[in-house]
């Protein structure tokens, strides 16, 4: 959308902050804006938090559904999930798009990453403790 110049010449005169904004975009799509032109990078706050609300919420959600609505255990983890990717989705997608809208796919896809690798830890030190504690009975 470039303007030749007696239009930006008339522009000018008739509304001067009106012709220097299209000047200074003009500018910035000739040379480029630096901030526009570098690729969107993750931002590891909004990660964070998005992946600590949803563990949060997936731990109340778990105690409401098996303790409060007597689900069972199967029903209750299966809701859990859900309750954890949607609650780490909706957080960085919130939290991206306040603070840049180019960032909310990374942000997101490495929200919902991280909380995948924090379960698998979870469940490894689950695993290792119930070994540890299989071999502490048996020989203990």
């Amino acid at each position: 959308m470039g303007c030749n110049r007696v239009e930006l010449t008339y522009l000018v005169q008739a509304a001067p902050e009106t012709g220097l904004r299209i000047l200074q975009r003009d500018r910035h799509q000739a040379i480029g804006n630096p901030s526009m032109s570098a690729p969107p990078t993750p931002t590891l706050p909004i990660i964070l938090f998005s992946v600590f609300a949803g563990i949060g919420s997936g731990v109340l959600a778990y105690f409401l559904c098996f303790e409060t609505f007597g689900l069972g255990t199967a029903w209750s983890v299966a809701l859990t999930s859900l309750m954890v990717i949607s609650t780490v989705s909706g957080t960085a997608t919130l939290l991206s798009r306040l603070y840049d809208e180019r960032t909310v796919g990374a942000n997101v896809g490495f929200g919902c990453g991280l909380t995948v690798l924090v379960l698998l830890f979870i469940g490894f030190c689950l695993l290792m403790g119930l070994f540890a504690g299989t071999l502490a009975l048996t020989f203990g």
